[in-house]
């Protein structure tokens, strides 16, 4: 779906969708080839139209738009009830299986997924502050389109606030189990 709304906001080659992909949607970590294998598959089913085909050996190159059937099953999603199932936390699956003798990398995993939530925090959080600034310097209300931005980075900045606070939380209590089974005080198997 994201693939097919960046295509509906604007018509653009394999190569532009895959980096707006990777540019506008960074903390969801899409694969590299997430707009290459979509569009095709998009094309396939009538939701884009290939608009021009690239150089010859260039599919990336191809320009696809979206079609009448695209943009309805676009809104049909957005106004959708229905969730996905819940969002695997690969962390917390790891978990079940780590050793102690894997435990000092995992370690390392937590905390670098905690400075990257922090960065991510810190982004969100100073574009926040400087749309604020910005709306309450030009003293007049904002269209509907960009105060929806300034919410969507609002929910970012809290979001990865949170995480960034859960990781500090899981990384801390891993640590000190660490430390007591290089003590010697846990079983370790």
């Amino acid at each position: 779906m994201m693939v097919l709304g960046l295509v509906i906001q604007q018509e653009d080659t394999v190569a532009g969708v895959a980096r707006r992909l990777n540019d506008q949607f960074a903390t969801a970590r899409f694969p590299r080839t997430a707009a290459y294998k979509n569009l095709p598959i998009l094309a396939q089913n009538g939701h884009v139209r290939l608009i021009a085909k690239g150089p010859p050996n260039e599919p990336t190159l191809d320009r696809y738009g979206a079609t009448p059937a695209g943009v309805e099953v676009l809104r049909d999603w957005l106004r959708s009830t229905e969730l996905p199932p819940g969002i695997r936390d690969v962390l917390q699956c790891k978990l079940e299986f780590i050793t102690a003798d894997d435990l000092v990398a995992f370690i390392q995993i937590v905390r670098e997924e905690e400075e990257a939530y922090t960065a991510a925090y810190d982004i969100a959080h100073s574009a926040v502050v400087r749309e604020q600034r910005s709306r309450r310097a030009k003293g007049r209300p904002q269209d509907w389109r960009t105060r929806l931005r300034g919410i969507q980075t609002k929910d970012t900045a809290n979001l990865s606030g949170l995480m960034s606070k859960r990781l500090e939380h899981l990384r801390e209590e891993l640590e000190e189990l660490h430390e007591e089974i290089s003590a010697g005080g846990s079983d370790g198997g």
